[in-house]
């Protein structure tokens, strides 16, 4: 069916009738979520609601990766070294392709704001729930019995974060993180191939300039953007 001409034609003008379009015009300021997220301190203080909503924002803003691939992060995965985490994706993801690497991320410690540093955030996060969890992921339910949480779950705890931050949730999903902080890491100069390789898109991938580079309204440098984002 699939070498049928008609087929062929077919899908060739839907795509020129309708051709994927970007789903936002404009992003929002990454400074006005991470000001809310740094009034969340110490850290020490937060109910297990609390730090994980921080916990999983700060990761989606500094890694600029998708929800799936925050909720396939495994406690026995996460590496901690002096100046960053690592944490290596083992899992297959969205992206995941046969002669591809799985994705890593880093956190960096940022002590001139530890209130918002990323790696210290994680820290007491999984300090905080190793003795309720009861599998090897890293994010766990805030209720009993404590289970590993679904992708959508972090979406909606993100989502509550930027409410509460004050961005419009009418507008703006949970995904718009990866928007944000990309456009805001681009703006304010960070290279553009760090920012593909941050976020997971190949050195070729067009898909930044098209879907996620966006007016905010109001190397082989890995923690580039995170270091950006927090600096600011």
């Amino acid at each position: 069916m699939s070498d049928d001409d008609r087929i062929t034609r077919f899908c060739k003008g839907v795509y020129k009738l309708r051709p994927p379009l970007p789903r936002y015009n404009t992003t929002w300021d990454t400074n006005i979520v991470l000001n809310h997220l740094g009034s969340l301190a110490p850290n020490d203080s937060l109910t297990l609601e609390q730090l994980s909503k921080k916990c999983t924002t700060l990761l989606a803003l500094v890694t600029a990766h998708r929800v799936q691939t925050l909720s396939k992060i495994k406690t026995d995965q996460v590496i901690i070294s002096n100046d960053q985490i690592m944490i290596r994706i083992t899992d297959l993801i969205k992206t995941s392709r046969a002669g591809t690497r799985q994705p890593i991320l880093y956190l960096p410690f940022f002590k001139e704001r530890s209130e918002i540093c990323p790696a210290e955030t994680l820290i007491v996060y999984m300090d905080r729930t190793k003795n309720l969890r009861n599998s090897d992921k890293l994010f766990i339910s805030v209720r009993k019995p404590h289970n590993c949480v679904s992708p959508q779950t972090l979406s909606r705890w993100i989502k509550a974060t930027l409410k509460d931050s004050g961005i419009d949730v009418s507008v703006f999903s949970s995904h718009s993180t990866r928007h944000a902080s990309t456009s805001m890491a681009f703006k304010l100069g960070v290279n553009l191939d760090i920012i593909r390789q941050t976020a997971g898109w190949s050195g070729s991938s067009t898909t930044f300039a098209k879907f996620y580079n966006r007016p905010i309204v109001n190397n082989d440098d890995n923690s580039a953007l995170a270091r950006t984002l927090c600096s600011l």
